[in-house]
C-alpha cells in the first residue's frame, strides 16, 4: 500500500512508529489485527479522510507479554486501568493503541485472533493483518453503543462508510 490520508507528514511518522511495535510483537510470536481508522482508510482509500493513530487488537493473554516486550525495548506506555485491557503507547504525537479484541462480535472473539479470518496487507513493508470489511461494519454499532464521548466522532466514521459502501450499516 502507497497511498496515505490527508495527514502524510504525520501519518509517515506513525508508520514507523507503528510497524517498530509490529516488529516486536511479530519477533515474539504476537501477532496483532489493526483495526479502526486505519481499517476504515485501508478500505475506503479515501485521501481526504485523516489517520492520527494506529489501533491494533491482541489476545488478553498476551497483555502481560506486550507490557514486558514494551519495557525491554525501554517504550513508554499507559494501562487505562489494571482490569482493562487496554496499552496506550505515545511517543510525542504518535500513538498506538492495543487492545484486546473485546466482546459481543460474531466474528471475532479472543479464540479467533490466531485464526486466518483476517485480511493479510503490505502495511508500507511491514507484513500484518487488519480486519475484513465486514468486520469493520460489525465494529462501528457495538462501538457506537459502547461509546460514551465519541459518538459524534463515531458517526462521522459511519456515515462515511455507509458512504462508501452505497448503503447503510446493520444496528443504524
Amino acid at each position: 500500500m502507497k497511498i496515505y490520508p490527508k495527514n502524510k507528514e504525520h501519518f509517515k511518522k506513525l508508520i514507523n512508529f507503528a510497524k517498530k511495535i509490529i516488529s516486536i510483537c511479530q519477533d515474539a510470536g504476537i501477532s496483532p489485527v489493526i483495526y479502526g481508522g486505519f481499517a476504515h482508510f485501508y478500505y475506503t482509500k479515501d485521501k481526504n479522510m485523516e489517520v492520527n493513530d494506529i489501533d491494533m487488537m491482541f489476545s488478553k493473554k498476551d497483555l502481560k507479554k506486550i507490557a514486558r516486550l514494551l519495557e525491554k525495548n525501554k517504550i513508554k506506555f499507559t494501562r487505562c486501568s489494571p482490569n482493562d485491557y487496554s496499552i496506550i503507547i505515545k511517543k510525542g504525537k504518535l500513538k498506538v493503541e492495543m487492545d484486546d479484541v473485546g466482546a459481543g462480535y460474531k466474528t471475532m472473539t479472543e479464540g479467533t485472533l490466531s485464526k486466518d479470518i483476517f485480511d493479510k496487507i503490505d502495511f508500507y513493508g511491514t507484513k500484518t493483518r487488519v480486519i475484513t470489511l465486514k468486520q469493520l461494519e460489525e465494529i462501528y454499532p457495538i462501538a457506537y453503543n459502547r461509546s460514551v464521548e465519541d459518538k459524534v466522532k463515531l458517526m462521522k466514521e459511519i456515515k462515511h462508510l455507509e458512504k462508501f459502501l452505497g448503503r447503510k450499516l446493520k444496528g443504524f
